[in-house]
């Protein structure tokens, strides 16, 4: 039965990143993975994507034969996309590993809040198949940027309507205070309000406040799990909680 796992996440995040290195870390722990890359305009990726987007939908092609920029083609090449879903279904289908990772376009909007993004989530991939959500610690370092992320992290939840895990990535660019502070506002939300109200003002605070708390309701079953593409930090964690999700925590075993 194949597993898939979409990484999405605003640009910069480090979905290519994680997901060429947790592909590494799956197979050095003796489980089957393959990667797809399903951004038509990446230029150079961090890893040798096994299926390829891009030997379909070319944003550079679509540019010059519709004429159009960057940002119009982009759109284009994301939608044309759907043309191809057969042949990429039988492409994932022919790999014959128990994980399939997607690497989703960078340009979260236009795969998230367009209908191609639902479509090809729905219509490749096998029968088990979840997001990750990649909340980019860049972002993340102040509350208010922290509780943006899980607003987008609970617009895409609703659009996929599928298993969601919220990933807090390249954490290694935190510090260890960082850190602390991020993890604190998970369990406390009085702890947030109240570095809100410090960095901005009471109203703001009281909003974030309202905010946050139904957020909690809707990932009350989800924590935030902080990994590093670069140090493969938590990987453990994570494949741990993608089994949760996905196996009822079968473990290593389920894949062996």
């Amino acid at each position: 039965m194949v597993h898939s796992l979409y990484f999405v996440g605003t640009a910069g995040a480090g979905k290519s990143a994680l997901t060429g290195v947790f592909a590494q870390w799956l197979q050095d722990a003796k489980i089957s993975a393959a990667t797809v890359n399903l951004d038509p305009g990446v230029v150079l990726l961090p890893y040798s994507p096994d299926i390829d987007i891009r030997d379909y939908v070319s944003l550079q092609e679509v540019m010059g034969k519709y004429n159009l920029g960057p940002n119009g083609g982009l759109i284009a090449s994301i939608d044309l996309m759907s043309a191809h879903l057969d042949t990429l279904k039988d492409e994932i289908d022919d790999l014959g590993t128990d994980f399939v990772l997607f690497d989703t376009p960078g340009q979260i909007e236009l795969f998230a809040f367009r209908e191609t993004g639902p479509i090809i989530v729905s219509s490749v991939g096998g029968e088990r198949k979840m997001l990750l959500f990649l909340i980019d610690s860049a972002l993340a370092r102040t509350p208010a940027g922290f509780v943006s992320s899980l607003l987008l992290s609970a617009s895409v939840l609703v659009r996929f309507n599928l298993p969601q895990l919220n990933v807090l990535s390249r954490a290694d660019l935190l510090s260890e205070t960082e850190l602390e502070h991020i993890m604190a506002w998970l369990d406390d939300v009085d702890q947030l309000v109240f570095d809100v109200e410090k960095s901005r003002n009471q109203l703001q605070g009281e909003l974030t406040s309202e905010l946050y708390r139904t957020l909690q309701r809707i990932f009350a079953e989800s924590n935030v799990t902080p990994v590093s593409s670069k140090t493969n930090g938590n990987l453990d964690i994570l494949f741990t909680q993608i089994s949760n999700t996905l196996t009822g925590g079968e473990g290593f075993e389920h894949f062996r």
